[in-house]
């Protein structure tokens, strides 16, 4: 083998581990950027909240954005890191995690819309800006669109941490965590969508298992890199 068949998944690796690092420094520097916002009052009282912190709100949108970018770089470097060991489950993967993007891409187009739709409220008649800053709060809501993208994100991870026990590319047990985080995104977002009061009680759980594995493998990949012997030759 040539010394640059051996190091191009090393790179690979540790591209991904950096690339998903900063996935999750944005995402930490997102929630002390975003402005407390409620939606639960009268769309004039939302679009005033809104408006006033209409800086923080873009910025926190910006730093998941570039997240968002980032993030499709670990998922095609992903796939490429992972499919000697399984071409058809880590395309499965590939795909799951790119539907979760779609997702939220989506999701901030219609917030980019709703921020604008206030604006034009602002100078508008009485019973237009009514109508347009009633528009913008329904677009504004929690949107179900968030636990979606989570079941597509939850297939990704799951897929990542099986095709990591079907090798010896980085420890098994990260690979376990991961198979749990990703089965508990699932599990959460259709209780939220059975029984909501139900997923809003099981959601703080995930969040320790979704550090763990998704941490772990990040540092794993960025400072340990993959053990190139756990890489089928045959794909």
């Amino acid at each position: 083998m040539s010394l640059a068949a051996t190091d191009l998944p090393e790179t690979t690796a540790r591209l991904a581990g950096a690339l998903w690092l900063i996935v999750i420094a944005v995402s930490i520097a997102s929630l002390f950027a975003a402005p407390s916002v409620s939606t639960s009052g009268s769309p004039a009282e939302t679009a005033a909240s809104i408006l006033a912190a209409e800086t923080p709100y873009r910025l926190a949108f910006a730093l998941l954005f570039v997240g968002s970018l980032c993030y499709l770089g670990v998922t095609a470097l992903l796939y490429e890191l992972l499919r000697p060991v399984n071409r058809s489950i880590a395309l499965f993967g590939a795909f799951a995690g790119l539907a979760g993007l779609t997702i939220g891409a989506a999701s901030a187009v219609n917030e980019l819309g709703a921020l604008d739709l206030l604006k034009q409220a602002s100078t508008a008649a009485p019973n237009v800006a009514n109508q347009l800053q009633t528009i913008a709060q329904f677009a504004l809501r929690d949107a179900p669109e968030f636990k979606v993208g989570m079941v597509y994100f939850g297939l990704q991870i799951a897929s990542i941490g099986y095709l990591i026990l079907r090798s010896t590319l980085v420890p098994r047990i990260i690979g376990g965590v991961l198979v749990a985080g990703g089965l508990s995104y699932i599990i959460t977002s259709f209780a939220t969508f059975v029984a909501p009061p139900v997923g809003a009680r099981l959601s703080p759980l995930v969040i320790p298992i979704a550090i763990l594995g998704e941490g772990s493998l990040t540092l794993w990949l960025l400072f340990k890199g993959v053990n190139t012997r756990g890489i089928p030759t045959r794909r």
